[in-house]
């Protein structure tokens, strides 16, 4: 970012956000948060903050940027400019170079490079913020060539990059009316008669003024459920059709915060004829009666898994036909000697728990499963999805270099060619890894977890770290044994293997002697050690006494359900500065493929 570049009269205003990527369906979504760390609304100012507030907490690993908020108390109105520019050469479409040269204020270059916003003094044309297609335009990217315009509701990732022309937003009343004329000229009606108020043209109509009135939803806020409920009132209030409803909840889409995909859409929209209740009850209610019309407090169903029957029998011979084709298949977690310890490995549909104190390297030791696991090489591998509450998709991407380059972190900025040499030789060996981000709740956790199942195929998923997703319950060990049993009910539905990470009290430190972890460890909840296959602690000694070696660490092995413990303790090596644990008995030996992965 150029900070520098900024114009004055965006920083002196208290209208600023920190902003992250977050991953939806294989898409990243810039999400705002606050300088706390806290969630952030474009419509919520007390989530906004100074300029120099939002440039202190600024940090790479963790946000994407800084942005600006419009807001109706602002003078400002923003123009966005998508996929008019080419990220390699610079060059501008003609027909943006257009709008830029006819509204002469402040203009930079988009995050994604591929676009120019622009930011002017000025009211938006338009009653609410507006997003056109140019479908015919001159197309320079892979971005579809559009126009947004913004005037409050809304926020502007800022990079203070510049194009050519004002360093500061100027008045732009003629430019606005110009570009209303441009996108919604206005022509006159054609004489036809109005149609009949129980035409489906009618319907459509009323249909979508009532949802103008119905609030955005917001991620965090209960966007889930108002996005469903907005999609019964269109389905079952006024009867529309599959297709009528979708094209009206794309429209009323882009204000969510962030916008739901047009495939989370379709399927609220099949949820919805699914749903129990009255039909029609608005299809043909006249606008001025709606006040009167009670519509129902629709909730977005949750996952459910049907109850199975079978007899004892039929159990018992399904357990004898499956010794035909041997053992289950065990994958391993990367660490030979731990693998060994635990009867071979992991199972899929078992839930696996790596408990530890902050900073004893939990997140390492679970990337580097997850390294393994989507190794084309390795048996029965397959891709992975990694629930992050903790660390952002950017800090994981700097530990995955790690791992991957024996280039230090010093010689990084002169080893850039290398170490993109290094990670297409890492991908072209492995299936994707997602990190999806941001979940907040363990109901949204699942939900992305089946989701990636479903759309990618996924065998494996990590969760970092279990405290931080919440769930229903009266107190604190309600809500986080209610996220055990959430868990437990995913991977006995999808079979996976399900790596969840884990805090330990401090209670652990306290102890005088050696470090001896127990069970009641587990930090807030006794129902993991009940829904878990597999419990293994970690730890990484040198943290607990600075006079161990810094390279000694230790796996204690507390459950294997279905295979027993072979070794209750596994002695291992810990590379931090490739956040790497090894074996023992592999310390001096060379890496076994050219990409550095275990």
């Amino acid at each position: 970012m150029s900070f520098a570049n900024i114009p004055a009269a965006l920083r002196e205003r208290s209208q600023w956000v920190l902003w992250k990527n977050v991953t939806r369906d294989g898409e990243p979504t810039k999400v705002p948060v606050r300088p706390d760390g806290g969630a952030a609304k474009s419509t919520d100012p007390s989530t906004w903050s100074s300029f120099e507030q939002a440039r202190a907490a600024f940090d790479p690993a963790r946000h994407a940027g800084l942005g600006f908020v419009f807001s109706e108390a602002d003078p400002f109105v923003g123009i966005d400019l998508d996929g008019c520019r080419d990220p390699e050469t610079g060059r501008v479409a003609e027909w943006a170079r257009e709008i830029i040269t006819k509204f002469g204020t402040y203009a930079e270059v988009s995050p994604s490079r591929t676009g120019v916003k622009l930011f002017a003094r000025g009211k938006s044309p338009f009653d609410r913020g507006r997003k056109f297609a140019l479908p015919e335009a001159e197309r320079l990217t892979e971005k579809s060539p559009a126009i947004e315009v913004y005037s409050h509701g809304r926020y502007f990732a800022v990079t203070g990059q510049r194009v050519v022309g004002p360093t500061e937003p100027t008045e732009a009343p003629e430019a606005l009316a110009w570009l209303k004329e441009k996108l919604s000229p206005a022509v006159p009606p054609p004489a036809i008669p109005a149609p009949d108020f129980h035409s489906p043209a009618a319907v459509l109509d009323r249909a979508r003024k009532y949802l103008a009135k119905v609030p955005p939803a917001v991620s965090g806020q209960g966007g889930h459920n108002a996005t469903y409920r907005a999609a019964c009132v269109l389905v079952l209030g006024f009867e529309l059709s599959d297709t009528d409803a979708t094209a009206l909840l794309l429209e009323w889409n882009t204000n969510c915060q962030p916008p739901w995909s047009q495939k989370d859409i379709e399927r609220k929209v099949r949820e919805a004829k699914k749903a129990s209740g009255e039909r029609g009850y608005l299809r043909n209610v006249p606008l001025a009666n709606w006040d009167t019309v009670r519509v129902p407090a629709y909730k977005a169903p949750e996952p459910k898994s049907a109850p199975r029957t079978t007899t004892l029998a039929a159990a018992a011979d399904r357990f004898i036909e499956g010794l035909k084709s041997g053992p289950p298949p065990l994958v391993g977690t990367s660490v030979p000697e731990l693998d060994y310890a635990l009867g071979g490995g992991l199972a899929f549909g078992e839930m696996v728990i790596f408990g530890g104190r902050p900073s004893h390297a939990k997140s390492a030791v679970a990337l580097q499963a997850a390294h393994h696991w989507t190794r084309k090489s390795t048996p029965h591998s397959g891709p992975c999805v990694i629930i992050s509450e903790e660390m952002s998709a950017l800090a994981l991407g700097k530990r995955t270099m790690q791992h991957i380059s024996d280039v230090g972190q010093t010689r990084w900025p002169t080893a850039v060619e290398q170490l993109r040499s290094e990670l297409q030789n890492y991908t072209a060996a492995r299936h994707d890894t997602f990190v999806v981000e941001s979940c907040g709740t363990a109901a949204a956790a699942v939900e992305a977890i089946e989701r990636h199942v479903a759309e990618h195929g996924c065998k494996f998923a990590i969760v970092d770290y279990a405290q931080l997703l919440k769930s229903p319950g009266n107190n604190r060990y309600e809500q986080v044994t209610n996220t055990s049993i959430a868990l437990r009910q995913l991977v006995s539905r999808t079979q996976i293997v399900l790596l969840v990470l884990a805090q330990l009290g401090r209670g652990i430190e306290q102890r005088s002697g050696q470090f001896e972890p127990m069970m009641s460890d587990l930090k807030e909840t006794g129902q993991f050690e009940q829904d878990a296959d597999v419990i293994a602690f970690l730890c990484w000694p040198h943290r607990l006494d600075s006079k161990e070696p810094m390279e000694r660490y230790q796996f204690y092995v507390m459950k294997c359900r279905e295979r027993g413990i072979r070794r209750s303790i596994v002695e291992a090596l810990f590379v931090p500065d490739r956040q790497m644990v090894r074996d023992r008995s592999s310390a001096d030996a060379e890496r076994s493929d050219s990409d550095g992965s275990l």
